[in-house]
């Protein structure tokens, strides 16, 4: 009985032992918060970004944050949950790197933070197929910071780099539909489409593609003229491209078609050139490795 007794007492004992021990020990990690952050930041190096996010939000509830200290604490709690990765990571990521450039705009790491922020947008870009809203806010963040930074600055080139991506990602989006529309036969629809891809995307890696298939387009709706254009586009853009001879022997099919419109309409014969009437010219599209 006086054994079971001394037990009842002893556990609370070595809870409270143990409560206060915990606590004293998180007492000192909060108290210092420059230690507080490196930790943080070997934790991010280590790949253990829950932790860090921990204790980063701990900087600051004991003792307050330095002047200096206090832009990289931010800096680096979101550079945490940009590395988590998850699509809600990401999204706290965008708003913190934002609220950063807010609150510190001529700090050194501004424009790192402004970067990332861009970053942010292009990787909740979902698939090609679906809609591609974060994919243009990265494309008009990009071209904002490319608009602002001096010709000099080191971040430009980064900057231009995932500008060329966002552009990629959107024409891509652009040439599947367009695609779509050409199986089904409605070329009108792909034009505009294909138009986009050339003129608004000229760093795509689809546009010599998408500026032959405009010119096939164009001439099976019988605009001869659009589609001697769109391969001149191809031929002065893509001098040694892969598809420089089709679209060669192409223009000079139009040409020659051109020709003897014109002498048919002189001689009154009222031919219709090949590719006219509705866009009748060509069954299909070339295809992959044709």
């Amino acid at each position: 009985m006086v054994r079971r007794s001394t037990v009842r007492r002893a556990i609370p004992l070595a809870l409270l032992l143990a409560f206060g021990a915990a606590c004293h020990h998180r007492k000192e990690l909060v108290e210092d918060n420059e230690l507080l952050y490196e930790r943080a930041r070997e934790a991010i190096a280590r790949r253990k970004f829950l932790q860090a996010i921990e204790m980063l939000g701990d900087v600051g509830l004991v003792a307050p944050v330095g002047e200096a200290l206090d832009p990289l604490v931010k800096l680096a709690l979101a550079d945490a949950y940009f590395y988590q990765g998850g699509i809600v990571d990401i999204a706290e990521a965008q708003n913190r790197y934002e609220q950063f450039v807010s609150f510190y705009p001529n700090h050194p790491r501004a424009r790192y933070a402004r970067f990332q922020a861009g970053v942010c947008k292009f990787r909740q870009a979902e698939d090609p197929e679906n809609d591609q809203e974060f994919a243009r806010k990265a494309l008009e963040h990009f071209e904002a910071m490319l608009s602002d930074l001096p010709e000099d600055d080191p971040w430009r080139f980064a900057a231009a780099a995932m500008l060329e991506r966002a552009q990629d990602r959107l024409a891509e989006h652009e040439w599947l539909v367009a695609r779509f529309y050409l199986r089904r036969g409605r070329d009108r629809g792909a034009v505009g489409r294909l138009e986009e891809l050339v003129t608004r995307y000229p760093g795509s890696r689809r546009r010599e593609q998408a500026l032959y298939e405009l010119a096939l387009a164009q001439r099976r709706l019988g605009h001869l003229e659009a589609s001697r254009d769109a391969l001149r586009r191809l031929l002065a853009d893509y001098p040694e491209g892969p598809l420089r001879s089709r679209a060669e022997r192409l223009l000079e099919e139009l040409e020659a078609e051109g020709a003897a419109a014109r002498n048919g309409s002189a001689g009154g014969g009222g031919g219709v050139a090949r590719g006219d009437a509705g866009g009748r010219g060509f069954d299909r599209l070339p295809q992959p490795g044709e």
